[in-house]
């Protein structure tokens, strides 16, 4: 058993893995911004930019796990929130690293999010890797910050993993009920030209990643954490409209319209790259759904129990 700090924990893959981690009998605590408890796990109140955490979070753990950092696509990208974004990634890594290195936490393991935008937004058919480059717009740059924060703990921990998440399919939240609601009334159309690829992940398996991570001793390094089964936005609308037992026969919603309602946030709606989990595969992590009609599927199920 394992005793396991999560920052962001209540955010809704904080929750997701807290529950599976709490199944498998593993004591978790959060950290939070907000130190209400909740059933099970014992919270923390810590508050990055002021600097502030209580160091009574770090007692006897043995696995920190970052998640903390805020939403992407919440509000509009104004240079103010941009800077909201990148710090609250950067800042809050930066003093989990100073407290555990100030307090010489014995840390079994670091596991980090980012994201599957580290690689960019170009279109291409490129299939990428952990070993592919990052990218250069907004998104990328402040994956490849987030991580240039997480390199202390390298040398402060036996074992340091990052994965880089794809977009999470979850009835309890995220991207997926967003994009139902117009599919259930028969609205449902693809974004843009629909030829971007979704690189997605039902929350189960990513919330079973987590729980494999911290309980083998090989998952070291840096993984892409998508399904195997890679589609575009069209597919996947194709899909979703199919497994609601619903039309498609709208055209694409034009990317400029995107463009005119979201501003530069459309870039993370209208773009999408082939990426690759053969090295998660390769580790002998399995998935429960690989391709993207199980999953929807499943999580329909799931939602008319």
């Amino acid at each position: 058993m394992a005793k396991i700090l999560i920052s962001g924990g209540s955010g809704l893959l904080g929750r997701a893995i807290t529950q599976l981690f709490l199944k498998n009998k593993h004591q978790v605590v959060w950290l939070s911004r907000n130190a209400q408890q909740i059933p099970g796990v014992k919270v923390y109140e810590w508050n990055w930019e002021k600097n502030s955490i209580d160091i009574k979070a770090f007692e006897n753990i043995d696995v920190l796990i970052n998640l903390a950092g805020a939403g992407i696509v919440d509000k509009a990208w104004t240079n103010d929130y941009k800077k909201e974004i990148i710090d609250s990634r950067v800042e809050s890594t930066r003093l989990l690293v100073e407290t555990v290195e100030k307090n010489k936490i014995q840390l079994k393991h670091f596991i980090g999010a980012s994201a599957v935008g580290y690689y960019g937004s170009e279109a291409s058919e490129m299939v990428y890797s952990e070993s592919s480059v990052a990218g250069s717009d907004f998104m990328a740059e402040t994956c490849a910050r987030w991580e240039s924060a997480y390199i202390p703990f390298e040398l402060l921990t036996k074992k340091s993993t990052i994965f880089h998440l794809g977009i999470v399919l979850s009835n309890e939240g995220g991207a997926l009920p967003k994009m139902v609601l117009p599919f259930k009334y028969g609205f449902g159309a693809s974004l843009g030209s629909g030829k971007q690829y979704f690189p997605w992940i039902h929350i189960d398996d990513l919330s079973k990643l987590f729980l494999y991570a911290v309980e083998t001793t090989h998952l070291s390094g840096t993984f892409n954490a998508v399904a195997p089964n890679i589609v575009t936005n069209l597919e996947f609308s194709k899909t979703l409209a199919k497994s609601l037992n619903r039309p498609f026969f709208l055209p694409q919603v034009p990317e400029f319209m995107l463009k005119l309602f979201l501003g530069e946030r459309h870039l993370a709606l209208t773009r999408g790259l082939k990426i690759s989990s053969e090295k998660l595969i390769d580790a002998g992590f399995q998935f429960d759904y690989k391709n993207i009609e199980e999953a929807l599927k499943a999580l329909n199920v799931i939602k008319t129990r």
